[in-house]
């Protein structure tokens, strides 16, 4: 009797890890992460509208599957200052290519918001720009040394070989402005955007450059892309809707918005930018008022802007404000496994691995 016992545990057991591993082999493959081809369009430079001004503006933007993050590079005549990094190494090392085309000394990398996809390739910079300053709000700075190592396990995961690890610290800098040759680069803290599995009020630095009239938010700003409200509330939004409000009273040349696909960017505008953000966040707003699912509103969101990329965005977000934390990890077996569980026991998992996750993130 007690060999038959120890038997037919060791069948669960055995059962059991093959489950595990079948499971884990229904992921995301990571070398999707590698382009296969570029697009071809310009990365577009933006010259400074204030006479005498020697300051202009580069736009490097990644590829769709390294998920279109815009970075850029404030030039004067002798230094130029980078805001955001890259999500991958293969990014990062062109974005470097990129800065060592100009000719010029990096001074600063500043990181606008504490989420991997902008901090990660500081990895690769750091090589490449050794005497160069990580910097970040105090705010920022906290989250994002707090993340590091989850950012890092996440990051390979995801982008195995291609991942850009270890994090580097970004350092944190209480200033209303950095200057770059003279000229003043204003920076707004504690701005309201893209949270992910923070808390609502997640810090966002915005940077305004007044010889260019140019507004870089970050991620509260996309074009041509869906948007990431994932953890973001009706308070949150009613807050990030005005700031969009309070830009478009500026009188702006250029916004540089945290996503866009390189094939569009040659039709962004200043007006379009802010306007396709804002509307953007009524519409999902409507389909998280009138759904019951996170299908429905993936469903609605996708027939509305049938032509927009960075969908990853719209499934993640939707999946955070559902509290679905399984369906974060995209892989299809784990959802098979999880359809033949009860409903009910999916939803508690699902909220105390949200609680923890948000718990060791914040």
């Amino acid at each position: 009797m007690k060999t038959k016992v120890l038997s037919s545990v060791g069948a669960v057991t055995f059962l059991f890890i093959v489950l595990v591993f079948w499971i884990q082999g229904g992921g995301q493959a990571a070398e999707n992460s590698v382009p296969m081809e570029f697009d071809a369009t310009p990365f577009r430079t933006y010259n400074a509208v204030v006479p005498g001004s020697p300051l202009k503006l580069r736009h490097f933007i990644s590829e769709s599957n390294e998920i279109n993050v815009s970075s850029s590079l404030i030039m004067g005549e002798h230094e130029v200052i980078v805001v955001a990094t890259q999500a991958t190494k293969f990014a990062s090392e062109r974005l470097a290519d990129e800065i060592e085309k100009t000719g010029l000394k990096l001074t600063y990398v500043l990181l606008g918001h504490p989420h991997l996809d902008h901090s990660q390739g500081a990895s690769v910079l750091k090589q490449r720009f050794p005497d160069a300053k990580f910097v970040a709000s105090p705010a920022v700075s906290r989250l994002q040394k707090l993340r590091m190592s989850d950012d890092d396990a996440r990051a390979v995961k995801r982008f195995g070989d291609n991942a850009a690890v270890p994090s580097v610290p970004f350092e944190p800098i209480d200033y209303e402005t950095l200057t770059i040759e003279g000229r003043e680069i204003q920076l707004w803290n504690d701005q309201y955007g893209d949270v992910g599995i923070g808390h609502e009020d997640e810090p966002h630095t915005v940077v305004y450059i007044p010889d260019l009239k140019a507004l870089l938010p970050n991620d509260i700003c996309y074009f041509g892309a869906h948007m990431m409200m994932g953890g973001s509330t009706k308070e949150s939004r009613a807050k990030w809707k005005q700031q969009l409000r309070d830009y478009m009273e500026m009188d702006l040349e250029v916004v540089i918005p945290g996503h866009i696909p390189r094939s569009i960017s040659a039709q962004m505008t200043a007006k379009g930018v802010l306007e396709h953000s804002h509307s953007y966040i009524e519409a999902y707003e409507a389909a998280l008022d009138s759904s019951e699912t996170s299908d429905e509103v993936i469903v609605k969101m996708l027939n509305q802007y049938p032509q927009l990329e960075h969908t990853s965005a719209l499934y993640l977000g939707t999946y955070l404000n559902f509290k679905e934390t399984h369906r974060l990890f995209f892989n299809p077996r784990l959802e098979s496994a999880v359809a033949y569980l009860p409903k009910s026991f999916v939803s508690w998992a699902d909220q105390m691995m949200f609680n923890a996750k948000q718990e060791e993130l914040n």
